[in-house]
């Protein structure tokens, strides 16, 4: 009880003057209205879903950050083969990591509002998946706008302009429990089934099936299925070794390796990173 002003009375009665100002600081509202400060309370400090009501002189100055904002095209006088990309139903976007110098800055990209106080780790969480969907250059944008959006929404494209698939996506983003001996052996696998498709391309593609002495394999296979991909009319994610066998009984004629390869210009190089970004989320078609 805050302490009162004023004498009792002889009998006993205590008087009922105004109480004196308090000097203790009032408590946020988050905690008002509570009478048990616990998950109530700690609730009302969840992350707000929409955009700080008040604007900064910069937000008035500067157009909102879009997805449309984010779009180029590759120079396709500079590509080995220009034919189309196969699958590819958008424009390429750039994200944070391969946007020109200074492309940001002209942009205003909304933060969301941080609650008081210090946060716990669902907090932050939450608070970091608030700011992934406001940024449409934020890596993970898309496949949180595809969860978000749920099994049964409309599609969502990933930066190389393909068509995201909810359930890759889902599954790609469970959390699993941390296991060295099994990442290792998960390596390692991986490894030998890479080695082990590599040279099954290589003999289906080439001639001889050996491919170039100068160049890297990992490369090598990128520009193969690329190659394979506008032949078929198959997108370059789902261009595989069994899709070669298909590549070759059709006809098509099998490559020199010392004619076929040369080493990709930056163009290129940026092209293909951009399709191997998110590959094994993508819809099959």
């Amino acid at each position: 009880m805050e302490s009162q002003a004023g004498p009792s009375s002889s009998n006993g009665a205590t008087r009922n003057p105004k109480p004196a100002p308090s000097s203790r600081k009032r408590k946020s509202t988050e905690a008002d209205s509570s009478d048990k400060p616990g998950k109530q309370a700690r609730a009302r400090k969840s992350v707000k879903v929409e955009e700080p009501a008040v604007k900064s002189e910069e937000a008035e100055r500067k157009p909102r950050l879009t997805t449309p904002d984010l779009e180029f095209d590759f120079d396709r006088t500079q590509l080995r083969d220009p034919r189309p990309t196969p699958g590819r139903v958008r424009r390429p976007r750039y994200s944070r990591y391969d946007m020109p110098s200074g492309f940001k800055e002209r942009f205003h990209v909304p933060v969301p509002e941080k609650p008081k106080g210090r946060l716990n780790a669902s907090q932050k969480n939450k608070l970091s998946q608030q700011a992934t969907l406001l940024d449409p250059s934020d890596s993970f944008h898309d496949t949180s706008i595809c969860l978000r959006k749920g099994r049964n929404g409309s599609p969502t494209y990933d930066a190389a302009g393909f068509q995201l698939d909810w359930r890759k996506v889902s599954e790609s983003s469970r959390p699993r429990a941390y296991n060295k001996a099994r990442i290792v052996k998960g390596m390692e696998r991986s490894l030998d089934r890479h080695a082990t498709e590599r040279d099954n391309m290589y003999r289906l593609f080439f001639v001889d099936g050996q491919g170039p002495t100068d160049a890297r394999p990992s490369d090598v296979v990128n520009y193969i299925r690329d190659h394979v991909s506008k032949d078929l009319g198959v997108p370059w994610h789902q261009i595989d070794s069994e899709k070669l066998v298909g590549w070759e009984t059709q006809g098509f004629p099998k490559q020199k390796a010392e004619d076929w390869w040369r080493e990709p210009n930056e163009v290129e190089k940026a092209r293909i990173l951009k399709m191997m970004g998110g590959g094994s989320q993508r819809k099959d078609l």
